[in-house]
């Protein structure tokens, strides 16, 4: 639940242009369809319902599509050479990956989730596992990363003890 929270304020606090411009587009669009029902309930009931449960889908839906939409063309990054190495004689593991700015704007902060998971053969499986990891971990890099730039991080989990082949999975949300 915490890691969620500071997802969520960590977006929230570092909002840029183009996040208050689709949020006030959603909410005035909300709104326009929200009036639009009201005008023409007495016409088309059933189309006035239809209007209202489109806007507050618009409303549920839009901020996800939005953060998604805007991670993927302005804040595009992409995380490369992920390597983990489980120590024998300690409980530790080490993971080595690079994170890669692929927009135009320089990152001066970038939020990593690391997931570790139970590998297997079966895709159904595979999925569950990743929906309940072996362990989980949330960072936040204070570092500057200019446009096609890439730096060199390390995520040491001490205390870590499975006795399963793992697999590990990094996603990188940066502003």
């Amino acid at each position: 639940m915490y890691d969620l929270k500071l997802s969520i304020l960590t977006y929230i606090h570092n909002f840029g242009l183009y996040d208050y411009i689709a949020f006030v587009w959603l909410l005035v669009t909300f709104f326009v369809l929200l009036i639009l029902a009201v005008i023409i309930i007495k016409k088309s009931t059933k189309l006035s319902m239809f209007l209202i449960l489109l806007s507050i889908i618009l409303l549920i839906v839009g901020p996800f599509s939005i953060k998604y939409y805007l991670g993927k063309t302005i804040r595009a990054v992409k995380i490369n050479n992920i390597k983990f190495q489980k120590l024998n004689f300690s409980h530790t593991l080490i993971i080595d990956y690079s994170i890669k700015n692929e927009s135009k704007k320089s990152f001066r902060l970038c939020e990593t989730k690391t997931i570790i998971y139970q590998k297997s053969q079966s895709k159904i499986k595979l999925f569950l596992n990743q929906l309940k990891p072996i362990a989980f971990r949330t960072i936040l890099i204070k570092e500057p990363i200019a446009p096609s730039a890439s730096i060199n991080k390390r995520l040491v989990l001490d205390d870590f003890t499975t006795n399963y082949d793992i697999n590990v999975s990094i996603d990188a949300q940066c502003y």
